[in-house]
Parts: structure tokens; C-alpha cells; sequence
């Protein structure tokens, strides 16, 4: 499948091509289409006739659309925007999700995977020690495609998904890696004394709470130093190299402390290795996406443990409720839509239970008994 653009007349115009296969035998089904005044035009017709394709190569086949297929068709609509609004990103996750766990699939008719291969599935995910929550998450996309290829008529109405009643367990809830208080000033401390590339933006991430793709979008026109504020309103995809919207889809404003004021300052005087009006430097391990893999290096040599990058926001969270900012207010400058999110961080920091224990004072040290009280050891010697 493809499209073309050409030059017909003076104009700019776009061709569609489709060429699809049976995985079962030597049946091929071509269309081409031309003409279209857009790309975005072209794209319309090039999932009409992929559509239209496909339902002629199964009637020809007569078993039904492999799996395989499915999933690529599923993963073409998503991309396009017809499943509604999920990042190019995102939708790269779940194709990659779907790709990995079910590729012994992808050669069976799409109607012939039943609750067995469902079952034998999520046996498979135990026995790899995969968490109970990433398994939902898996049975959840790959039911997805399902239910769409119902809905598309790619399967029979009467089809059901092949994890049907099928119940995964929620397992054990392990609270996630967090770094205290003590370990984020050694931490930092360590890389502003060894000058290292990373500092300031792992300084930001601390200080602002602001996600690694928003980081790597922040311009210098988003900083506003006589307010105060920073406008936190793009965000870089390291899988597509473009800046778009924040994950939320929605701006929000970040409070500019001190250290943080400080920093920018520096940053400002520095000739850091930025590109255009970007404010923190251009690392190209940070282009591609693997912003963890330096920050995991660098705390596994000051022998701390090493966590992901997204961390530093939940080390932001976590230090601003232990320091007594209200979760609202938490939620609203780290842009958090899930009030479950900051639950978690609530435990961590402790607040809602600081002190509950104060009251309870047992040990003999602490309770006084007066004066009236016979020293046994005394009264031995009589």
C-alpha cells in the first residue's frame, strides 16, 4: 500500500496504490486510484479500497483474513485517526504490544483463535513473569482488534473474543521505585560536580515535574522569568521526531522557584549544545528516546538504585506533597488527569498518616509514673 504524490497540468496531485496477498495461496488483489487533490484526500480512499481489498481476498480465500493482516489493517486505522485520538506514539506501542505476544498468530485464520489460544496466552505471560497489570493491558489491546474486525465485518457478528471469561487476578501491588529525599540532593550533587551533560536536565524534570518529551520540546518563549511561570503546552515523540501537544492535550503553567530561576539563569549565560530556541541541551540519546539508559548508568555508578526517568516526575510529586502542597494543586502543575496517579504518591510521601501515631506512647522510657513508685531493686537490698 502506498501513495504517491505527482504533477499532472501544473498541479500537484496524489495517486493510491493497494496490493494485497493470500497468505494461503498465489491470490492477489491490486487497486490503484488517482487523481486526489490532498494527501489527506488520498489517505480516505486508500482505507476504502484496503477495505474493500481485503473482503474480496477472503471471499477468494474462503477461511477468512489471518490474523496477521488483521492486526496490520487495525494498526492502519489507528495511525490514520479513524479509532480516535491516539498519538502516533502510543499507537506504535500497541501494534509493538500486539506484534510481540501474538505472533504465532499471525499465519491462523483470525475466526479459528478461540478461548484456548487466549488461555494459552496468558499462561505464557505468567510463566514470563509479566505483571498482572501489564497483562490486562495486553488481553485489553489485543481484544481491541477484535472487537474492531467484529465491527469492520472482518469477522462473523456471532465471533467472540478469545479471552471471554477469561479473569486475570490483580496480583500484588508493589509501590514504585522513588528516590528519597537524601538520594535526590547526592544524586544531583554528584552530576553538577562532575559537570555532567545530563544535569540540567535532570534538574528540570525535578524541579518542574514536566514529562521527558516536554523537557525536550521547552523553548525559550516558553519561559516567563518576570512571572515567574513556565507554559507547558508541546511535547517531542522520539518515535516520529515531531513536537506536538502535551499528553493531556491541554497547557498548563509550571511556578519557577529559586533553584530553579538560578538554573535558567545559568543556562541562559552558558553556550549549552542546544538547537535553535531550545532550552536544554540536544543529547542524541534523548532524540531516540532512551533518556533512561543515562540516568540508570550514572546512579548504578554512585551504587543508588537505578529508575526509569519518568521517576524524577514522581520524585517531583512526592516531595511536593511531603512538603505540604495539596494534591489538587500537585495534579494540576504536573498535569495529572488520574486522581489514582497521586493516590499512589500520597502513600509514598506519607502525608495523609504523618503524626496519626504520635498519640501512641507505650514504652516505659515515656510514661511518667510519678513519685510514688518503689524501685525494686531497692527494695532487694532490705
Amino acid at each position: 500500500m502506498a501513495i504517491k504524490k505527482y504533477t499532472e497540468n501544473g498541479k500537484d496531485l496524489f495517486q493510491v496504490y493497494i496490493n494485497l496477498r493470500s497468505p494461503t495461496s498465489k491470490m492477489r488483489i491490486q487497486r490503484k486510484s488517482k487523481g486526489f487533490k490532498s494527501e489527506a484526500e488520498a489517505r480516505r480512499e486508500e482505507r476504502k479500497l484496503t477495505i474493500e481489498a481485503t473482503r474480496d481476498l477472503e471471499r477468494m480465500d474462503g477461511r477468512g483474513i489471518w490474523w496477521g493482516d488483521l492486526v496490520h489493517l487495525w494498526g492502519t486505522e489507528v495511525k490514520m485517526g479513524y479509532l480516535g485520538k491516539i498519538s502516533p506514539r502510543s499507537a506504535e506501542g500497541y501494534l509493538s504490544i500486539i506484534r510481540k505476544w501474538t505472533a504465532s498468530w499471525n499465519e491462523l485464520p483470525a475466526r479459528e483463535i478461540n478461548r484456548a489460544y487466549g488461555r494459552d496466552l496468558i499462561i505464557k505471560l505468567d510463566r514470563e513473569g509479566v505483571a498482572k497489570t501489564y497483562q490486562k493491558k495486553i488481553k485489553n489491546i489485543i481484544g481491541s482488534v477484535f472487537d474492531w474486525a467484529v465491527q469492520m465485518k472482518h469477522l462473523p457478528f456471532e465471533f467472540e473474543s478469545p479471552f471471554l471469561g477469561i479473569y486475570i487476578s490483580k496480583g500484588e501491588e508493589k509501590p514504585p521505585q522513588i528516590l528519597s529525599l537524601a538520594e535526590i540532593k547526592k544524586f544531583l550533587h554528584a552530576a553538577k560536580l562532575l559537570d555532567h551533560v545530563w544535569y540540567p536536565i535532570w534538574s528540570f524534570a525535578i524541579l518542574t515535574g514536566m514529562r521527558s518529551g516536554e523537557l525536550h520540546a521547552l523553548i525559550w518563549d516558553q519561559i516567563d522569568l518576570e512571572k515567574g511561570t513556565i507554559l507547558v503546552d508541546r511535547s517531542y515523540d522520539s518515535n516520529t521526531g515531531i513536537v506536538g501537544p502535551t499528553k493531556g492535550r491541554y497547557w498548563r503553567t509550571v511556578p519557577i522557584n529559586s533553584s530553579l530561576k538560578d538554573l535558567i539563569i545559568e543556562l541562559k549565560s552558558k553556550d549549552i549544545k542546544s538547537s535553535g530556541n531550545q532550552v536544554l541541551p540536544r543529547l542524541k540519546e534523548w532524540d531516540n528516546g532512551d533518556q533512561a539508559v543515562s540516568l540508570q548508568t550514572f546512579l548504578t555508578s554512585l551504587k543508588m538504585k537505578p529508575v526509569k526517568f519518568h521517576t524524577l516526575r514522581a520524585c517531583f510529586a512526592t516531595q511536593m506533597l511531603a512538603n505540604g502542597v495539596s494534591a489538587p494543586i500537585v495534579m494540576k502543575i504536573g498535569g495529572w488527569k488520574k486522581s489514582a496517579t497521586m493516590d499512589i504518591y500520597l502513600r509514598l510521601a506519607g502525608v495523609e498518616t504523618k503524626g496519626a501515631t504520635d498519640c501512641l506512647e507505650f514504652l516505659p522510657e515515656n510514661i511518667s509514673f510519678g513519685d510514688n513508685v518503689v524501685n525494686l531493686n531497692d527494695r532487694r537490698g532490705t
